[in-house]
């Protein structure tokens, strides 16, 4: 998954998560096969970023690993350790890291298979 800014969609990209508007209303389901008139649509609504299947576009930015992300946030977190609400809130995060990497993931796995067909 990326986000990317809407400016550098593309036709023939996919959406990895819905796109709603500033109320929350859904837009573009996940899965969608972006068109050239979908994103000026989406453009003309003020959208001014997609999460995308895998990941599409380079951007200039390294990208940190699931661990890399999660001893960063260990770090961030480390001398709040033994307050409860904190700790909860690490966990949390955490949970989150993690769903994201396993995400990104099963999206390497649908890259590989449709490549082999």
């Amino acid at each position: 998954m990326q986000k990317v800014p809407i400016d550098l969609a593309a036709p023939g990209m996919i959406l990895a998560k819905p796109v709603t508007n500033e109320k929350g209303m859904p837009l573009c389901a996940e899965g969608t096969e972006l068109n050239a008139n979908l994103i000026e649509r989406l453009k003309k609504m003020n959208v001014s970023a997609l999460v995308l299947k895998g990941h599409p576009v380079d951007l200039g930015i390294e990208e940190k690993s699931t661990d890399e992300k999660l001893q960063e946030m260990d770090a961030k977190f480390a001398r709040l350790e033994g307050d409860p609400i904190m700790n909860r809130l690490r966990d949390a995060i955490a949970s989150a890291i993690a769903s994201e990497g396993i995400d990104e993931k099963e999206d390497a796995g649908e890259n590989k298979e449709s490549t082999h067909e």
